[in-house]
């Protein structure tokens, strides 16, 4: 654990670097891939998770935020198909559309729920704090990079 920590933070601060060089020469695909691996040393180390934990948790949240993903991918058109239409819309329509905003925020709500006892099977409970914590940790980190990077163009 001693050594697989340095080489967790060693390796998120190279990629810090790297992508402060390269991000106005890169493409979606490249930055989204270069996000995913900041995502992955950031959690390892916020987390600690050990090696053999790694290898159990890293497929369980890849595949709770593949499904989040979708739900949200969902909302956002349900959204967009809300703004653009509105204005034309039945009371009823938009009462259709205002309850099924509320059922995508339950999916996700019920998707937590299901993965947070899978994350309990796999990992130590303050493990599992971790996660959220650096969830919302790694939130923040990116919105700060977004800002930094407008204000240096």
């Amino acid at each position: 654990m001693k050594i697989f920590k340095p080489f967790i933070l060693l390796s998120l601060i190279s990629i810090i670097g790297l992508s402060a060089y390269a991000q106005n020469t890169q493409t979606k695909e490249e930055r989204e891939q270069e996000i995913k691996y900041q995502k992955i040393a950031f959690f390892t180390d916020k987390i600690g998770l050990t090696s053999e934990e790694a290898q159990v948790f890293w497929p369980v949240y890849n595949e709770y935020w593949a499904k989040k993903n979708k739900i949200i991918a969902s909302r956002k058109n349900h959204m967009t198909d809300f703004s653009e239409n509105n204005q034309k819309m039945t009371n009823d329509e938009m009462v259709k559309h205002a309850d099924q905003y509320i059922h995508y925020e339950i999916e996700l709500a019920e998707l937590l729920d299901e993965y947070h006892k899978k994350f309990k099977n796999i990992l130590p409970i303050e493990k599992v704090m971790r996660i959220y914590l650096a969830d919302y940790e790694f939130k923040t980190y990116l919105l700060k990079r977004i800002r930094e990077s407008g204000k240096n163009n």
